[in-house]
């Protein structure tokens, strides 16, 4: 049986759910890439988010860009005010290892967005697009998205590494799509 742990890379991907923070655009992290995964699986009525698969790709970014320390922060309430202002980012869940062990728990809190640096300086961020709770468009509808923000010279090395190691970890990489055509690479 052919493995449904599925992976699309978009690149020039427009987060739908919301701006990344103000300190993505001040260090030129103008390059999207995304990290779609499947979250269909046979004989499964829920979405399956595929932890391991996922912690690939988050580490995909920290080899690409060369990151020393990786800072994960959790989804803010859903409050009203926090809905209308846009909100989503809340407290720091730590660094990227911790996460991945609070993963193998089972009430991991939900992340919002990664922060990745070399030497303190803001080298790549993540945000968390949940297009399997709320249905979304044919490419991402059943999929737990990753938008990730690199520089330009970092976009190509990142969809390489991404594509390395989602196939280390059991996965497949079923296309590369460009956003702007939708065009498969």
């Amino acid at each position: 049986m052919e493995s449904e742990r599925l992976v699309t890379i978009v690149v020039g991907y427009e987060p739908a759910f919301g701006r990344p923070p103000a300190d993505v655009a001040e260090a030129s992290l103008t390059a999207t890439v995304a990290a779609v995964l499947s979250t269909y699986r046979t004989g499964s009525p829920d979405s399956v988010r595929d932890h391991p698969l996922w912690l690939a790709c988050a580490r995909a970014v920290t080899d690409a860009v060369g990151a020393d320390d990786a800072e994960v922060y959790g989804e803010r309430r859903s409050g009203l005010l926090n809905r209308l202002l846009r909100r989503r980012i809340g407290a720091p869940l730590g660094t990227l290892a911790a996460y991945a062990v609070q993963l193998s728990g089972a009430d991991a809190p939900d992340w919002a967005l990664i922060r990745w640096r070399r030497d303190g300086t803001l080298i790549a961020a993540a945000l968390s697009e949940p297009w399997d709770l709320v249905g979304g468009p044919d490419l991402y509808h059943d999929s737990y998205t990753t938008c990730v923000f690199v520089t330009p010279s970092a976009s190509s090395a990142l969809v390489d590494r991404i594509r390395l190691r989602v196939e280390e970890e059991g996965g497949r990489v079923v296309k590369i799509v460009e956003f702007a055509t939708q065009r498969t690479v």
